[in-house]
This record gives structure tokens, sequence and C-alpha cells, in this order.
């Protein structure tokens, strides 16, 4: 074997090989270059779905008492004097126990895709029905004008299914944020007493 011919061919290749070696040194460090911004990228977006759920979870806990307490107040109501005489309900109870304004869900809602889709189905659930639990409290108020009057299930559905079906959103989240402390579901029970007579009284 000629190898003083070969190491001359291989001489004459020297600067086309090197060139190929820089190239294929070049794409492997972008590639591991890129792997890094990836797991940069995911890393921020992370935190950042962690950041969003952590703030509608602080809203939903304050909230669902609020819901809780207002059903129970209702449920209360109902159960002492009968939602249907005059004035059991009136524009005062309603101004007692209205909602507090979601500022946060509203601020974030273009964001709420961003977290897992039971968990942002969770959250969706939990907001629609509270908003209509706030549209059908001020229908519960006697209507001169109108010959017939709303069931109190009208309210207390969404309102007890809003405060108990979110309760594994919130373990979730919770889990999702490291929380050590975990939020008890609030007491249900007028409102619940409430919605099984107003159930018994419609079965009849």
């Amino acid at each position: 074997m000629d190898y003083c011919g070969l190491y001359a061919e291989l001489k004459g290749w020297q600067g086309a090989i090197g060139s190929v070696l820089g190239f294929i040194a070049l794409i492997c460090g972008a590639l591991f270059n890129f792997h890094l911004n990836r797991r940069r990228d995911q890393q921020l977006r992370n935190e950042e779905v962690v950041a969003i759920a952590s703030a509608l979870y602080g809203e939903i806990v304050i909230l669902r008492r609020s819901v809780a307490r207002m059903a129970n107040a209702v449920g209360a109501r109902y159960i002492r004097q009968g939602l249907y005489s005059d004035g059991a309900i009136d524009k005062h109870f309603i101004e007692q126990f209205s909602l507090p304004a979601p500022k946060l869900y509203a601020a974030l809602a273009n964001k709420v895709g961003m977290l897992d889709s039971q968990l942002a189905l969770g959250v969706v659930l939990f907001y629609s029905r509270v908003e209509e639990v706030e549209i059908w409290l001020p229908r519960l108020q006697e209507d001169q004008e109108r010959p017939f009057t709303y069931g109190v299930n009208y309210v207390l559905n969404p309102a007890i299914d809003a405060v108990i079906q979110v309760s594994s959103t919130l373990r979730v989240i919770e889990e999702m944020a490291g929380f050590v402390e975990k939020v008890e579901t609030p007491n249900l029970e007028k409102a619940i007493e409430a919605q099984d007579c107003e159930n018994m009284r419609n079965e009849a």
C-alpha cells in the first residue's frame, strides 16, 4: 500500500475535513444550547403556571367561604320562615351577602389555558357556578309584577356545587405549590338542609 500517496491525499483534504468537523461541532453546540434554552423556558413556564394557580387558589378560597356563608344564610332563612313569605329575601339581605368580585380571575383569564386541562376545567367551573349564584340570588326576591317565584335551589344548587366540587382542584394546587396546610371545606349544613327540604317539597 502506498502510504505516502494516501498521506498526500489526506493532506489535500485536510481543509475540507476540518471544515466538516467544525460544522459538526457547531451543530452539536447549537443543539446543546437549544436544549439548555428549552429546559430554562420550561422551568420558567412551570414557575409561571404555579404562580397563576397559587393566585387563583387564594381568591377561590376566599370566594368559596363567601359563597358558603351566603348559601347557609339563604338556607337558614328558608328553614326558619319560608323563603316565600313576604320579605324573606330583600335587597338588604342581598347587599349583606353579596359576593366579592373575582378580580384575579378576570385579570388572569387569558392565562388559565396554561394550566393542566383538568385543573383549568375545575377553575372555570367554580367561577361559572359562582356567577350563576350571583345571577339567581336577586331573583329570589318577591316581585309583584311577576306571577311566580323562583325556587331556593336555583341559588343553593350552584352554590353547594361550587363549594364542594372545587375541593379536588384546590388539592391539586396545594400539591403543585407545595402548600403544607390544606384548606378545609366550609360547613354547608344549613344550605344542604334547605336544599333537601326544597327537593322534598318539589317531589310532593
